[in-house]
């Protein structure tokens, strides 16, 4: 039978994005099963694909060392420092072994499979006389040397994946993610970039309770709360307090779009406030552990200070990304009309409490949608799309993105080096910043305009994410629809 691979761990074991799998799929350069792909059509596909690439084993390393400053600090760490390339290539061995072992295993079954199809034929021939030549043909496929096939260098990297690493299969989403380490089925999901539904993430809630279909999990934490005796029996868990053993397959309730998301109030320590420039201030948030806020990428949330006269509280878009919902970043913009905005600037301290108030906003990414991604940002728009990019980039959900960044002033490319990192740091991004010196002269904004079109022949190919003012906003849907892009590909943010 041919082993078949889940997309994820396909484009985990050959080292690209299941984007770039998925347009394999639909260019006819690879088939698929179900969503699941034949590891030897993976391997025809990626010859190049090498066990002795190491790092599976470099990340082995990294795992072990962080668990050991976890469980006893520093000290111990040094003392068994030495010993941690040994085991990488101890369980490294241990993988080549055991496909060693799979690939005997099948070759004794295949004969096994030829020789009752041989007694058979020999029986419906009523040649019963054939103990010699059946024991001879026995014994010279027993004595064949067993070739190991091309494809065991992905088969190796494999089982070794799986040893490090236990995959997510989430019904009836179709969501697949990893679990390395001893973390749990929940963090795990909210780091890839998933909406799973949760509340506490303490074990006193429920909410995060999921159903085991196939597999084996470990509790790694206690909890308070009781489940009925229907559920218990169908194999209900809480997923934060699990960690996965296996590769599991859960039955999980999942935020669908913006309306899946409860409105919640939250009351936050300020972590960080600077000036990102002399106008802009960056102001990062810590929630605490078990009352953190749910929000999908892109979305706005209100924040207010008690005590202060006349604050309703402001609105602002979340500058990052919901897989990591215990650090919530804004960027704002001075206002010295703006009681509330001028404390912000002035008077804040480290540790400082803020009251939070959301999500709220329908400016998210089209998650079912591989198509490659335009995101225009004009000045401190840039907060919501740097939002949805890191969303996508831990959900690979794009097979391209490529951003362009407008501003009416050098200074307002605020957070370059972070867009410089991101096209360094990944194939599949690109950034292009430009600058408008009269953000209201059409012309000057039409050439900009132009600069995008003529990036690419067909921009309908393409979704496109805009942020900014409603005026800059609504000048670039004018413009990319003139140009041909289709109206349903575009969604705004002002």
């Amino acid at each position: 039978m041919a082993r078949l691979l889940s997309m994820s761990r396909a484009a985990r074991l050959v080292g690209v994005t299941r984007g770039v799998l998925q347009k394999q799929i639909f260019n006819g350069e690879l088939r698929s099963f179900e969503g699941q792909i034949k590891i030897s059509d993976l391997e025809k596909l990626y010859p190049q694909v090498e066990l002795e690439d190491n790092s599976v084993i470099e990340h082995i390393e990294e795992i072990i060392e962080l668990a050991l400053k976890r469980a006893h600090g520093e000290k111990l760490r040094e003392l068994l420092a030495p010993d941690l390339n040994t085991l990488a290539a101890r369980v490294s061995a241990l993988s080549k072994e055991l496909h060693s072992m799979q690939q005997r295993e099948h070759h004794y079954l295949e004969i096994l499979a030829n020789l009752d199809e041989k007694i058979n034929q020999q029986l419906e021939n009523n040649q019963e006389d054939f103990t010699q030549d059946l024991r001879d043909w026995l014994q010279t496929r027993l004595n064949e040397p067993i070739i190991v096939k091309k494809s065991s260098a992905l088969l190796s990297k494999d089982t070794l994946l799986k040893i490090i690493a236990a995959q997510v299969h989430l019904m009836p989403t179709g969501h697949e993610y990893f679990i390395e380490g001893n973390n749990s089925i929940l963090e795990s999901g909210l780091s890839a970039g998933l909406a799973l539904n949760y509340g506490c993430s303490n074990g006193n809630c429920g909410k995060c309770k999921a159903k085991l279909i196939s597999g084996d999990v470990k509790k790694i934490k206690q909890h308070d709360y009781v489940f009925p005796e229907a559920e218990k029996n169908q194999g209900y868990l809480l997923t934060c307090c699990h960690t996965a053993l296996t590769d599991i397959v859960l039955q999980a309730e999942e935020a669908g779009d913006e309306n899946d998301i409860p409105a919640q109030k939250i009351t936050a320590k300020i972590k960080k406030a600077s000036l990102l420039n002399d106008d802009l201030l960056l102001l990062q948030l810590k929630t605490p552990r078990t009352n953190r806020l749910r929000f999908m990428a892109g979305q706005n949330a209100k924040i207010n200070i008690n005590g202060l006269n006349g604050n309703g509280g402001n609105e602002f878009p979340i500058a990052s990304c919901p897989c990591d919902d215990m650090n919530i970043q804004f960027h704002i913009r001075r206002n010295p009309e703006s009681k509330f905005v001028s404390h912000l600037f002035s008077n804040l301290q480290s540790n400082d409490t803020i009251n939070i108030e959301g999500p709220s906003g329908h400016f998210i990414l089209k998650e079912n949608s591989s198509r490659p991604i335009i995101f225009m940002a004009f000045n401190e728009g840039f907060a919501s799309i740097k939002s949805l990019i890191e969303h996508a980039m831990s959900l690979e959900a794009a097979e391209f993105i490529h951003l362009f960044w407008i501003v009416s002033d050098d200074n307002q490319h605020y957070m370059h080096n972070v867009c410089r990192a991101w096209t360094d740091a990944l194939d599949d991004f690109r950034y292009t910043p430009l600058k408008v010196d009269n953000q209201d002269n059409k012309e000057l904004l039409q050439d900009r305009f132009e600069q995008i079109t003529q990036t690419y022949n067909k921009l309908d190919d393409f979704d496109v994410y805009i942020a900014g003012s409603e005026q800059l906003a609504k000048q670039a849907v004018q413009f990319l629809t003139k140009a041909g892009v289709s109206k349903e590909t575009i969604t705004i943010n002002n």
